[in-house]
């Protein structure tokens, strides 16, 4: 089973909703699972599950070089005693994104792996991005997710060196969001050249729920059990087919 894994993709390919998903549903397996997200300045995830990140707490506080208990900044997810997430604190806390190092990330990611099972790191598209670099170093896998576009293919090809440099590539599985009607998914395989391990379907209340705090796997309507359905395939994977 793996211990630390990446989720990336270029903007709006749907990776924080795919993070936030699979974080959940591999903490109904009995796994204790850690959700960082590399957003520096806006603490998205406190969207996703409707809850705040105190000041005490959270992303900066994590990274501090007298923090011995890390496990303690993480906010406990209310919905499952097994999932706990770090973020930015919910209100503005200065500029301290300036300040953040390789060295302190790379500290704060290895610590946080000896407390959880499993994980996540929620990357960015942004390439300088320190928390998203040093998990996608780190990780034993990474999850990419692709929403077919122009824009996409065009980060695609932008990352590659990025991907060969840091020989990234075979630690990738590729993941396709299913298209809205706006861009041929065929086209963008033919453009791409890549084979997508899994498919996710398309949601089209996602930002619905996103603003309601409701994770896609907690929506009982028949997209979002499709879209279950595949994270289940994607967990029995990571944990080696266990079932709970």
């Amino acid at each position: 089973m793996s211990k630390i894994i990446a989720i990336w993709g270029g903007s709006n390919s749907g990776k924080t909703t795919f993070a936030v998903n699979l974080a959940c549903a591999l903490s109904k397996r009995d796994c204790l699972v850690g959700l960082i997200s590399s957003n520096l300045t806006y603490g998205d995830l406190q969207i996703f599950f409707g809850q705040a990140v105190p000041k005490e707490k959270g992303l900066y506080e994590a990274l501090s070089d007298d923090n011995p208990n890390i496990g303690e900044k993480f906010v406990n997810y209310e919905e499952s005693k097994n999932l706990f997430f770090l973020s930015v604190p919910t209100h503005y806390a200065e500029l301290l994104c300036d300040t953040v190092t390789i060295e302190e990330v790379e500290q704060m990611i290895n610590a946080a792996s000896l407390v959880f099972d499993i994980l996540l790191v929620d990357g960015a598209a942004e390439l300088n991005n320190p928390v998203s670099s040093v998990g996608l170093w780190l990780a034993e896998r990474i999850f990419t997710l692709h929403r077919p576009s122009i824009a996409a293919q065009m980060w695609y090809e932008g990352v590659s060196d990025f991907v060969r440099e840091l020989h990234i590539g075979e630690k990738q599985t590729h993941i396709l969001l299913a298209p809205n009607g706006e861009f041929d998914d065929k086209t963008y395989r033919s453009m791409t050249q890549l084979s997508f391990a899994h498919e996710l379907p398309y949601i089209k209340r996602a930002g619905e729920l996103e603003n309601a705090g409701t994770p896609i796997c907690f929506y009982n309507d028949r997209p979002c059990r499709r879209y279950g359905k595949v994270l289940e395939r994607i967990v029995d994977d990571i944990c080696g087919g266990e079932k709970p």
